[in-house]
């Protein structure tokens, strides 16, 4: 039970340390020895875990997936509109940046930049995107739009859009207007259920 113990933590230290490098410094100019050192742990503990630094980026990638995942789901749960649920996607980034920061906009973004096409972490990535569009589309059907993936789509391309903005300008601010905008494009669509 007490190695078992020893050996997630290790893991959750090596990923920590992954995320952290890997998203501030970039994929490719992080070598293992960084995320070795930064977590605290043998060379060997690494290689335990992970068989290669592809494989550690593959794992990054699904665990930023997964958290934000839980905290758009979580923000979606707190709504009590259709029309709340869609916007969620908003509010879900701005306490994403309130908790974690966005400073080097989308991680699942610079992967698509760094990694070569045939790496693994590329299909994570695009999973990543697609589950995005995904649910902006049940969110908006379920609200009784018509058209819902042409308004996912808009809204999609305002998120993402966003996310580019704040890499460039630094501004979490623009959270709200993008909010605004994707609420006035919704205005432009009669709903049955908003």
């Amino acid at each position: 039970m007490m190695a078992s113990r020893k050996r997630g933590a290790a893991r959750d230290r090596i990923l920590a340390a992954a995320d952290e490098l890997f998203y501030y410094d970039g994929i490719a100019a992080t070598g293992i020895d960084a995320v070795v050192d930064r977590a605290n742990v043998a060379l060997g503990s690494m290689y335990n875990h992970f068989e290669s630094k592809d494989a550690l980026v593959v794992a990054y990638l699904q665990r930023r997936d997964q958290q934000w995942r839980a905290t758009w789901e979580s923000t979606i749960a707190d709504c009590v509109t259709p029309y709340e649920r869609i916007l969620a996607i908003y509010d879900a980034l701005e306490r994403w940046v309130s908790e974690r920061g966005a400073e080097q906009g989308c991680a699942h973004v610079a992967a698509l930049v760094q990694l070569p096409p045939n790496h693994p972490g590329v299909s994570v990535a695009y999973r990543h995107k697609a589950y995005i569009r995904d649910r902006l589309t049940e969110l908006v059907r379920d609200g009784g739009y018509s058209r819902p993936g042409e308004i996912a789509g808009d809204l999609t391309v305002l998120y993402e859009g966003l996310l580019a903005n704040m890499l460039v300008t630094q501004q979490p601010s623009a959270v709200a207007g993008a909010r605004r905008m994707a609420a006035a494009r919704l205005a432009g669509r009669a709903a049955s259920a908003v």
